[in-house]
């Protein structure tokens, strides 16, 4: 009992002349959990992602001389192909469900009710993966947003619907932060050297929806193909 009240002095006496070294009898601050992101949301339809940036992207001229050939009978979405990790937030028509656990952040989407892992345990990028339609996507915590890094982005999904392409040497990188419980702020940095000559950045927000999302096919009753016409000669 001595050595205990001996010990219980010690720590207190130690408080008032090193507060740094609290930890030492047995007390430390643990890091706050992160924000649940959990529900279904959904952000702004965004056809064209150069009027969010206000100008289009910063071309290389090969990636300008794609742009201008581009037309949106080529949509890999009228093949039915999968969105693509940034496009499939910025569709806006249909929502997507956000499934949170500390070591993977997943997000399924209604649009072809496709879905993406996000891997938050750690682990870095796989050395010699194979391009997918959403990528590998590794996530790492900085305070109250979600910091999530993707490579490996197979160059047949486009960026959104006006023709914005890329190649495999996409680089993604996004902010989820969390501004209240009904919204996140959404900032996607897209870097390419193939098709820009510097990274580039857009900004949305993604609002909570009162909603579920629904089963979705698109080769289901699919008759809007056959009408396309190209618009660029």
């Amino acid at each position: 009992m001595l050595d205990r009240l001996h010990f219980s002095f010690h720590c207190a006496a130690s408080l008032l002349v090193v507060l740094p070294f609290v930890s030492a009898c047995g007390s430390h601050r643990t890091a706050p959990a992160p924000p649940d992101l959990d529900g279904v949301w959904s952000a702004p339809f965004t056809p064209d992602i150069s009027k969010v940036l206000g100008h289009q992207p910063p071309f290389t001229p090969y990636g300008a001389a794609q742009f201008a050939k581009e037309d949106e009978f080529d949509d890999p979405l009228t093949k039915c192909l999968p969105i693509g990790p940034a496009r499939g937030i910025q569709a806006g028509i249909m929502p997507f469900q956000i499934v949170q656990t500390p070591a993977v952040f997943t997000i399924l989407f209604e649009n072809q009710h496709t879905f993406r892992i996000i891997h938050t345990d750690g682990r870095s990028h796989p050395k010699d993966a194979d391009p997918t339609w959403f990528g590998d996507s590794v996530g790492h915590w900085d305070g109250d947003t979600l910091v999530v890094d993707t490579v490996g982005i197979d160059d047949r999904t486009w960026l959104d619907t006006a023709g914005h392409e890329h190649s495999d040497q996409l680089h993604l990188v996004e902010r989820f932060q969390k501004m209240d419980n009904n919204t996140i702020q959404w900032t996607v940095t897209f870097e390419d050297s193939k098709f820009f000559t510097e990274p580039w950045s857009i900004t949305l927000p993604i609002k909570r929806q009162n909603t579920e999302i629904m089963s979705y096919s698109c080769e289901e009753n699919e008759k809007d193909r056959v009408h396309l016409r190209r618009a660029k000669k």
